[in-house]
């Protein structure tokens, strides 16, 4: 299946993942949305990688389906904006892709907001959480065509971004 990651689009352009300029962003950012918008007029599959800061994706989702693909998005995510720094600031140190901690934090929140919107328009969604370091994400909550489905012991941010009132099912 063919897959884009603007990150990686980025560094291959730039020679790194550090120090992307925005113009360079923009630029591939638009890129991506060719890219996606080709593959539902020629009735490809596809996969997009995401930080879900906006909705673009939902609404590609939303066109892929009105073309007649299935759409499925996997969300990962953790307990707190906190984990996502620590994370990034050492994939930095390590020589891959860095962002500002002010960047990280938005993008969190963004995402959570975003979530609720999205499982109306995937067919399928599998919510993960990822707060555990050097374990696997761990499945917390499924949705089929809207119906939302949380696993026993779900963390709070899954039950509340998906406007859900009890966790556990």
């Amino acid at each position: 299946m063919d897959a884009f990651s603007i990150d990686d689009r980025c560094a291959q352009i730039v020679g790194s993942y550090r120090a992307i300029p925005p113009a360079v962003r923009k630029a591939v950012s638009q890129e991506c949305q060719r890219f996606v918008a080709d593959h539902i007029e020629r009735q490809r599959s596809f996969a997009v990688e995401t930080t879900m800061r906006t909705l673009v994706s939902v609404r590609q989702a939303e066109r892929a389906r009105g073309q007649g693909f299935r759409t499925a998005l996997t969300f990962l995510c953790t307990n707190s904006p906190d984990i996502n720094v620590e994370r990034v600031l050492q994939r930095a140190q390590a020589g891959g892709h860095a962002a500002s901690e002010g960047e990280i934090r938005a993008v969190h929140i963004a995402a959570l907001a975003n979530l609720a919107e999205a499982v109306r328009v995937f067919d399928r969604c599998r919510i993960l959480d990822s707060s555990e370091p050097w374990k696997h994400p761990r499945l917390v909550a499924r949705v089929t065509r809207g119906k939302i489905t949380l696993e026993r012991g779900a963390p709070s941010w899954a039950a509340n971004a998906l406007s859900t009132d009890s966790e556990g099912s």
